[in-house]
């Protein structure tokens, strides 16, 4: 009988799927590397071959997943007709849903980088990716007369560290607050910061 062997970039795309599903569910320091195997009903020696430590494993995780995020705001902000409709949908994108799985892993990973130099320099690079693709709208909404801000960066910066602590607010401190009245804030100071009415920003 022939033996049928999936691509091996099929075979790590499920191994860091499942790695990130992990994550989410149990966090990163419970994490080992016989969990992922189990999901995925193959051996530990499988998911070692192709990542060879556990902190490799995790750091290609982040990367998969931050960019699997990136590609999904892309295809969701792509046929958007102004910066205005872009920003207000990647705004209502970012913002932690009910169930916040994304949330969950950002704040999973910043935790864990508190002790892991490796991890916190895989983190630094991909929050710098998320503040990059904001940027880009900001400026475009600058050239276009959309929004007023003279540091277009800076103001992608302030934004995302508004963002991150309603966030860390909304999933770690589930009771602390409203989740319409935080979203009511976060829309009142990204509309500070770009010169715009709070209204303009809630989408339809």
């Amino acid at each position: 009988m022939t033996r049928h062997r999936k691509d091996a970039g099929l075979r790590r795309g499920e191994i860091l799927r499942a790695t990130v599903a992990q994550i989410e569910k149990r966090g990163i320091h419970p994490l080992r590397i016989s969990d992922v195997a189990r999901d995925l009903a193959v051996s530990p020696a499988l998911v070692i071959y192709h990542f060879r430590t556990k902190e490799a494993l995790i750091g290609e995780a982040f990367t998969w997943a931050v960019q699997r995020d990136l590609d999904r705001l892309d295809k969701l902000t792509s046929d958007c007709p102004t910066a205005l409709a872009r920003l207000s949908t990647a705004l209502d994108w970012y913002a932690p849903t009910k169930g916040a799985k994304g949330w969950t892993l950002w704040i999973e990973g910043w935790a864990a980088a508190l002790r892991e130099p490796a991890l916190r320099t895989v983190g630094r690079e991909l929050d710098l990716r998320w503040k990059e693709a904001l940027t880009a709208i900001i400026q475009e909404g600058v050239a276009a007369g959309e929004f007023s801000a003279e540091d277009p960066r800076g103001a992608a910066w302030r934004i995302t560290a508004l963002l991150d602590g309603v966030a860390v607010q909304t999933v770690v401190h589930r009771e602390t607050r409203d989740r319409e009245q935080t979203a009511a804030w976060s829309r009142q100071i990204v509309a500070h910061e770009l010169g715009l009415r709070p209204a303009a920003l809630e989408g339809d």
